[in-house]
């Protein structure tokens, strides 16, 4: 007999966490948690040690990589996901950015009035224990994340870091101390979600203490594969743990699986797109459009120039403490770009070299998700459409065309000699389109909106159009991309999930 529960979360990423966590405190409420990852207990260095992790990021066992094809030249890259306990919040580079004003504001815009800067601002409050601003109206002081500026692992800023911040103020752009503005604009210093060097994931901050809880039933190593249905009714999931299939039921279920899994196990369970269902052999339950489309992430293009002094650091991932906030346009009312000074390396062969990463934080195109059979272990197929609207290869190259007046601004000119890659003479739109990388970033397949939009899978409080009992709870639910780092975004999205639950209790 399958065990019952109140509600089931079906991801333990980071929103699952926090979903989790937060219903539980209700000792009247039993709720399962199931995370496909491992639940290592105590948490390995490499994931719990903030400058460990950094240097095995693309190394880890607890990262799934999905190969994802660019549509300009069918060239191959990878978009990441964290599998084990906080998901991409126990793997990410522990960035803390919050999503600017605009985001939520343009979501409220869509039909989604409850997710207005008004009325999302004291869940991001709930969520921060700000260190640097602990008595700012827009910042909190007592919440579960961690969250300090400044330098990274107490380290000062870099040589080059200094002549970056006095070559971004000689071109006129501002440096402030808050990166978690409402609208950011200038050079600023990282927040992160470290404490006394260790992640502050989801996993750490929302479950430790939750995991006493009698009432709180936590499973690793538990794919969720499926959602158990009575017409249109939601009862339950399957999942796997130790290759074997296991059944567990509840009053509500919260999918909380990531971009590319809620989708999936939407699909699987016959909820989706009738033409992909059918193309699979998958009864369809309930034709619901809009499952696995509006995919959005973040594109990176990196541009390497010859150093003109040696300056190699073990990884120049973790020593990324400065960020600039660029607008493509100086007209655009909100930022489109993040670009970030990467340290020197030496290249074997070539020399030292140094780069730069422009990031552009929206996307005018939308890719989609599809399956790639009707396995639930095999990895759905992204179709990334990045880069491939006119309006943002312009943005891109502006934002590159201001990094190579940047490399040439005193005192950075020090340190940048000339350009590498791309060349000077090189089509620039060409080499975005056929080098980009992903910010692992990746939002927007199962789209928050009213069921008058077609393409929305969930309604404003995340329930699934047109089922009941069932919810979704992740990154999935984006409508547009934030202009920032998803990880406490996904947070926010997994508060107010709970929330919305609390709401019917």
């Amino acid at each position: 007999m399958a065990d019952h529960f109140d509600v089931i979360v079906a991801g333990g990423g980071s929103a699952g966490c926090v979903i989790a966590s937060r219903l539980s405190e209700d000792p009247k409420r039993k709720v399962l948690l199931l995370e496909a990852g491992p639940d290592p207990q105590p948490i390995p260095e490499t994931v719990a040690d903030a400058e460990k992790a950094t240097n095995v990021l693309l190394e880890s066992p607890y990262i799934l990589m999905y190969p994802t094809k660019r549509n300009y030249d069918l060239s191959e890259f990878y978009s990441l996901a964290g599998r084990i306990m906080g998901g991409g919040s126990s793997v990410n580079m522990m960035s803390i950015p919050r999503p600017i004003k605009a985001d939520l504001d343009i979501w409220a815009a869509q039909g989604n009035p409850d997710w207005s800067w008004d009325k999302v601002l004291p869940v991001l409050k709930r969520i921060e224990s700000d260190q640097d601003f602990p008595h700012s109206p827009i910042h909190g002081n007592s919440g579960p994340i961690y969250v300090k500026r400044k330098h990274v692992f107490d380290a000062q800023l870099s040589d080059q870091e200094q002549a970056l911040l006095a070559a971004v103020t000689h071109l006129g752009l501002p440096r402030f101390n808050d990166q978690n503005d409402t609208n950011p604009y200038g050079i600023a210093p990282t927040a992160r979600n470290i404490r006394e060097g260790k992640r502050q994931s989801s996993a750490v901050a929302y479950l430790g203490l939750a995991r006493q809880r009698a009432n709180l039933t936590i499973v690793g190593a538990a794919q969720v594969t499926s959602v158990i249905l009575h017409d249109k009714k939601v009862e339950g999931v399957r999942y796997r743990k130790d290759d074997n299939e296991h059944i567990a039921t509840a009053d509500k279920i919260i999918l909380s699986a990531g971009v590319y899994h809620s989708p999936q196990i939407l699909m699987a369970s016959g909820i989706g797109p009738r033409a992909e269902l059918e193309r699979h052999g998958i009864p369809v339950v309930h034709q619901l459009d809009g499952v696995g489309e509006n995919y959005q992430d973040h594109p990176v293009v990196t541009m390497t120039l010859k150093a003109k002094t040696s300056g190699h650091k073990p990884d120049a991932r973790s020593r990324s403490t400065l960020k600039l906030y660029f607008k493509s346009d100086p007209a655009r009312a909100y930022i489109d770009f993040h670009i970030i000074l990467r340290d020197i390396t030496s290249v074997s062969g070539i020399g030292d070299m140094i780069g730069f990463s422009c990031h552009l934080l929206e996307q005018t195109n939308r890719g989609r998700l599809t399956l790639q059979s009707s396995n639930p272990a095999d990895l759905p197929v992204i179709d990334p459409q990045m880069l491939e609207h006119p309006k943002d290869i312009q943005a891109m190259i502006s934002a590159m065309k201001f990094v190579q007046r940047l490399a040439a601004t005193e005192p950075l000119s020090q340190y940048c000699g000339e350009l590498f890659s791309p060349s000077p003479d090189e089509d620039w739109a060409k080499f975005a389109r056929s080098t980009y990388t992903s910010y692992f970033h990746g939002v927007g397949t199962c789209k928050m909106g009213p069921s008058a939009d077609r393409m929305a899978v969930v309604n404003q409080h995340l329930r699934v159009h047109g089922m009941d009992n069932l919810w979704i709870g992740d990154a999935s639910i984006m409508a547009t991309v934030a202009h920032a780092n998803t990880n406490l975004t996904s947070m926010m999205i997994g508060e107010r999930a709970a929330d919305f639950i609390k709401e019917l209790s």
